[in-house]
């Protein structure tokens, strides 16, 4: 994975660096800081979801799922007796341990010490007896736990695929008063918990969450229903045992999706993180993030002392900067250079990993213990003495220890015969990065002949963590393979990956454009993987890898300029015309479940955008059904209310940029006919003249980028401007101001203090300009960058 970069926006000439310090360790050395509060979100953000907005540029988590209702949190595990039964439960057992030491870890990171000091967890384990058809022999009663995880289809020998009718033995449950709670039948039976009334089980996935509110003292109790199945530990991919315990865990501690569940999507999404549904990035698992933590404190506020007063009421609690949601829930959004993960270098390629092996009491280590990944420097540049004044710019940054790569294009070979059969087998891959995108050759032994139709075999090329997965889909009538974002589920366009069986390579080409989107940025690491898969994105276990290392890291050339946007009318003008029509049967209805991998029912249609424009798509139908409308792309999208049942209408108040329309049949009862048309009405009014039209404007009469709703961050704090109480000083504070022990660069003048100003470079190497009263004659200026009160780095000149 690439190192994390500072970017200094300056050229500065007569660099003079002395008395650098230590760097302090990641991801301490990147992360900014969280935002909370209702409107909060972070400068270069918006609330708006759609993941092709091109504005979209932030992450957001779903928030307040499940009431955890005590920052002291008991946990039993349970696992069926087995052969595998003490490697299942150590397996379990470590998912919850990587949740308590990631967040005790990246909270200290964070500077959330309440968090640290305040949250403990208490781990639990239960190998419970089952006969030989796998039930529970005797009742298992538990006293006062805040979370159950069950574990009902480990690997291995008795236990796979335990689905009983009925057992004799059963879970209860007990408060801490001894006061029975509830009891639940069949506690390793999936079907049993499927039935179970409340049960929220993921779409397509063996596992989901449960939460009995067993009231009083007792409280809620959450249970973690997994039912993996994990027979090749290390290379199946599907479901493995270890992500599905975290993610089923991570709801249990309030946590909801990062955008491609089957809620979603809500894109760009941090696809390594483990309340993620992807497998990215391949082979390893994951770990805690920092959006995970944000998300986990705004509950833990409810019950500890957030503002240091010594009690904890209202004035501690945090509520979420996008509290309004989607309507049931609130999401906490979060700028992608502030999303770390719990390892030493913040990230998710060196998460702590788990021991899977069948040895008896072997365990991960999961509390990292961080590295230095970046190194101050401190540059100056003009220094100039006019009208009895002495000024000083210069730059505090940054800067990466790791050697950064250089080159565009590079390659690696792999040797043959290392994979379960020729068409899994790389002989190696060759990459170019070029102004505009990632271009690769893979090399295999063999190609799937893609004339058989849908291949149970993939060609992928991983950048970054990400998963760009080539295949002929099941059910595809064309032969042609497809490329999916193994992320997100998105299918790029034709063409993005070629086979040429004679040749035996696929060759990519990855816009750049598209990475950039999905926070992915130059320098790339890149390899190639091969694998198996069913249906579409069920992606089964990992082959062979091109290079093993995974150490192909390549720079690439400033990115071409944006060539998506449509231009600027010169007047208004409004048009309407019919986009397309189409027929539902019964059959088709979707129920309104959100993101599927077997066939899709929905009707996607193309709003071309020639020119800027506010556009209204009128959904109209006939028959008795429910229809749904989502237009993508534009700069938001609002339901317009309307009196008829069998017409929805959809306003995006700026397209600048094609429009992605689905039509869903949620629930069809007859034969159903739709019509769906366009009105399009030119945008031109921008009084602030920032290119983003008045109509989505945040701040119309204050210029800003169309990221963050075209409102300004002038001194690039994270903190817009409208919500900045010091919009020209920046800082790190809540209200956008500077506070006690944050960074300062301070200037001396012959020892004496004569000017300081604060900067914030855990995002990027910021400029700051000193000035001070000087006499003729020669001086000595010294420059002191401080940061928590220590000093970071030390530059002198001497004047005259």
């Amino acid at each position: 994975m690439k190192s994390r970069r500072a970017v200094v926006p300056l050229v500065v000439l007569g660099l003079a660096v002395l008395g650098l310090a230590p760097a302090q360790g990641s991801p301490s050395e990147t992360y900014l800081r969280p935002h909370f509060g209702n409107g909060s979100v972070p400068a270069g953000c918006i609330t708006d979801r759609d993941p092709i907005n091109p504005d979209n540029h932030c992450y957001h988590m779903k928030v307040g799922l499940n009431a955890l209702d005590s920052p002291k949190v008991d946990v039993d595990v349970l696992i069926p007796v087995s052969p595998a039964a003490e490697r299942d439960m150590r397996v379990a057992s470590q998912a919850v341990q990587m949740w308590d030491d990631g967040l005790h870890y990246l909270a200290q990171q964070m500077g959330l010490p309440w968090l640290v000091k305040g949250f403990t967890m208490d781990v639990r384990t239960h190998e419970v007896p089952v006969n030989d058809d796998g039930t529970p022999k005797d009742p298992i009663n538990l006293v006062d736990p805040e979370i159950v995880v069950v574990v009902s289809n480990p690997a291995g020998g008795i236990g796979i695929g335990i689905d009983p009718t009925s057992f004799a033995g059963q879970l209860g449950l007990v408060d801490d008063q001894g006061v029975p709670c509830t009891q639940v039948s069949n506690p390793f039976s999936m079907g049993a918990w499927q039935s179970r009334p409340g049960f929220e089980q993921h779409d397509g996935e063996p596992g989901g969450t449960y939460v009995q509110d067993c009231g009083g003292v007792g409280g809620n109790v959450c249970f973690a229903v997994n039912g993996a199945v994990d027979p090749a530990t290390g290379a199946s991919d599907f479901f493995p045992l270890f992500d599905l315990v975290s993610h089923e865990f991570g709801h249990c501690l309030t946590l909801g999706h990062v955008g491609d569940g089957a809620d979603g999507p809500w894109g760009p999404t941090p696809t390594n993180d483990i309340m993620a549904y992807s497998t990215d990035p391949p082979l390893i698992n994951k770990c805690v993030s920092t959006l995970d933590v944000e998300g986990f404190a705004l509950r833990m506020s409810n019950y500890l002392d957030v503002n240091g007063d010594h009690k904890v009421d209202g004035h501690d609690h945090l509520v979420p900067n996008d509290k309004r949601g989607d309507g049931a829930n609130s999401f906490q959004v979060q700028n992608p250079a502030d999303h770390h993960y719990a390892s030493p270098t913040g990230d998710p390629a060196d998460c702590p990993q788990a021991d899977q092996s069948l040895v008896p009491g072997a365990e991960g280590d999961f509390m990292p213990k961080p590295v230095a990944t970046t190194r101050p420097k401190l540059t100056l540049g003009d220094i100039s003495t006019t009208d009895g004044r002495v000024r000083v710019s210069g730059v505090a940054a940054r800067v990466p220890l790791g050697k950064q790569p250089t080159a565009y294009d590079g390659g690696s070979d792999d040797p043959t015969g290392d994979s379960y059969s020729p068409v899994t087998d790389l002989e190696g891959v060759h990459v170019k990065v070029t102004r505009t995108a990632v271009d690769a050759v893979i090399k295999a032994s063999h190609v799937w002949p893609v004339v058989d139709g849908a291949s149970p075999v993939a060609y992928s090329l991983t950048i970054d963590g990400r998963r760009l997965d080539s295949f002929v889909p099941t059910g595809g009538t064309d032969d042609k393979p497809v490329v999916m974002d193994n992320g997100t589920g998105y299918y790029l366009p034709k063409g993005t990956a070629t086979w040429d069986t004679t040749k035996n390579t696929v060759t990519f080409h990855v816009r750049r454009d598209y990475l950039a989107d999905q926070a992915i940025t130059a320098p790339y690491n890149v390899y190639a993987v091969t694998g198996y898969h069913t249906r579409s994105n069920d992606w089964v276990a990992n082959d062979d890898l091109a290079p093993n290392k995974l150490d192909l890291d390549l720079a690439g050339p400033k990115q071409g300029p944006e060539t998506r946007d449509a231009p600027v009318a010169d007047r208004v003008t409004t048009k309407s015309y019919k986009i397309g029509s189409g027929s539902f049967l019964p059959a088709d209805s979707t129920l309104g479940v959100g993101l599927i991998s077997t066939v899709d029912s929905r009707d996607y249609l193309n709003v071309p955008i020639d020119q800027q424009a506010t556009v209204l798509a009128t959904l109209t139908w006939t028959g008795d059904a429910s229809l749904g409308l989502v237009v993508g792309g534009g700069s938001s999208q609002e339901q317009v209310k309307t009196d008829d049942p069998n017409k929805i209408q959809v306003l995006v108040p700026w397209a600048r940029r094609d429009l992605t329309v689905t039509v869903d049949p949620q629930e069809i009862y007859d034969p159903t006919d739709y019509t769906l048309t366009i009105k399009r009405t030119t945008v031109v009014a921008d009084r602030d003249d920032d290119h983003v039209p008045d109509i989505a404007d945040n701040c119309p009469s204050a210029k800003g980028p169309s990221a963050g709703g075209g409102c300004p961050d002038s001194d690039d704090d994270t903190t817009f401007d409208k919500d900045d109480a010091c919009p020209n000083v920046p800082g790190i504070g809540a209200d956008g101001c500077p506070v006690t022990g944050g960074e300062r660069v301070v200037a001396y003048l012959d020892g004496k203090q004569v000017d300081s100003a604060s900067v914030v470079t855990l995002h990027d190497g910021m400029r700051f300009d000193l000035a001070a009263p000087a006499s003729r004659g020669s001086h000595e200026l010294k420059v002191c960058w401080y940061d928590g009160g220590k000093l970071v780095a030390t530059a002198r000149r001497t004047l005259g």
